[in-house]
């Protein structure tokens, strides 16, 4: 074979591998956002301006103008030519050649990376740093705030949730502000856009301690009772519910249990005190070894996928004018990143499904949340309740309090037919 085509092999090989091959050994650490990786620069810093292509096997650095493929990514990240790149990915020098670089060169070159390296490990634990200061000041807000709060009864959140339907467990981490300060963006320090009663709720994080709060804002002047709020700029209306602190893999403890062996899982605190009101107007018969919780979202109840999927239906227009199916969150957790984390004790974790929310997007995390929870547990029996299509449960409760002579319990079955998936079992009950 030639000596040309041998080199062009060579060039070829080292060109094919992937390139996250090429991060994995830089140690570079980007974050997913659909199809790309991006983040700092790990060579010339800045925030959010270095993406990934996997699928287009690209890189783009926005500050520096760097960009190319596998072997341009190996030379920007390596501080080599061309050559060295190429020998680094294929792990041999050029055919019938010696190295590309003398050991001189190599010292000189890996001295380079080292200080880069440790430029960034500094700059990484400054970073660190302040993002625990802030967390900390943020979890202090919440803290003073949840401790200057009323309790439920006799306050606007009690006639809130009254309005719903809805009655407050004896022990359940609730209480009211009654002058709550709602921010515009989320953050103290922002544009106050509104200030007036509000039901808090404690939310407890992974290592069981406090760490923040879930705030809904109350309007008992309207038919469901939250607030409506524009946006100052805009004028859009603001979601009258906010959560602040350490929200991740947190949960609210409306009806908490040291030791449960049933645990219900739903993303609305409505929601979740609707279904308890159903199981003890029925009996059911796990009620007394049962914990409900909030988790306030459904991505906090299923944590993070390993990759999106195409949404059957729903349909967008990139950035190129391109139509394009919406991505979801797929059915696989990562299980490398943290979630929702449930008691040792419990033996059935019934999960609650809103009819009113998209059924691709929710099934998915639905079942994501499943084999999350059944990764290390696999005789863990898990289930989901699903609310008629357009409605949650509480919008069931509801609309049954209107109708003459429906009982709690009748708006809300609680058993149905079974579906196996391959990590979980989930009823189905409509």
């Amino acid at each position: 074979m030639p000596a040309s085509s041998s080199f062009a092999d060579w060039v070829a090989e080292a060109r094919a591998v992937p390139i996250e091959a090429a991060l994995e050994r830089a140690r570079v650490r980007l974050r997913k956002q659909g199809p790309e990786l991006v983040g700092p620069c790990p060579v010339c810093g800045g925030h959010r301006r270095f993406n990934v292509n996997r699928s287009k096997g690209i890189f783009l650095c926005r500050g520096s103008g760097e960009a190319g493929d596998v072997i341009a990514l190996t030379r920007y990240l390596e501080a080599c030519d061309f050559k060295v790149a190429c020998e680094i990915l294929t792990g041999r020098p050029p055919p019938g050649r010696n190295s590309s670089e003398t050991p001189e060169e190599r010292t000189a070159r890996q001295a380079i990376v080292a200080k880069r390296e440790a430029q960034r490990a500094k700059y990484d634990e400054a970073k660190a740093r302040e993002s625990e200061r802030f967390r900390e000041r943020e979890r202090r807000w919440c803290w003073d705030a949840w401790q200057a709060a009323v309790p439920v009864v006799g306050s606007p959140a009690e006639a809130y949730l009254a309005l719903r339907g809805l009655i407050v467990p004896e022990r359940a981490a609730l209480k009211c502000v009654l002058e709550h300060p709602f921010f515009a963006d989320g953050k103290a320090g922002a544009a106050v856009v509104h200030t007036g009663p509000a039901m808090v709720a404690a939310i407890v994080g992974p290592a069981g301690k406090f760490a923040g709060l879930h705030a809904t804002w109350i309007d008992l002047g309207r038919s469901g009772g939250k607030v409506e709020i524009g946006d100052p700029e805009t004028g859009e209306l603001l979601p009258a519910k906010k959560v602040r602190g350490s929200a991740g893999g947190g949960h609210i403890p409306l009806v908490p249990h040291p030791a449960p062996k049933d645990l219900v899982v739903g993303e609305g605190i409505e929601t979740v005190l609707t279904v308890w009101r159903a199981h003890v107007a029925c009996r059911w018969p796990y009620l007394a070894d049962a914990a409900y919780w909030s988790a306030y979202s459904l991505h906090n109840i299923a944590g993070p996928a390993t990759k999106t999927v195409a949404h059957p239906t729903e349909r967008l227009i990139d950035r190129a004018g391109r139509e394009r199916a919406r991505r979801v969150g797929g059915p696989v957790p990562d299980l490398a990143r943290p979630g929702l984390i449930i008691p040792p004790s419990v033996e059935r974790v019934w999960l609650l499904g809103d009819g009113d929310s998209d059924r691709t997007m929710t099934e998915m995390a639905l079942e994501r949340a499943a084999r999350r929870f059944r990764a290390g547990r696999p005789w863990l029996d898990v289930r989901v309740a699903w609310a008629p299509e357009g409605q949650d449960f509480n919008d069931v409760l509801r609309t049954a309090a209107a109708e003459a002579g429906s009982t709690i319990a009748q708006c809300i079955p609680l058993e149905g037919g079974g579906r196996t998936y391959e990590h979980a079992t989930y009823s189905h009950v409509s």
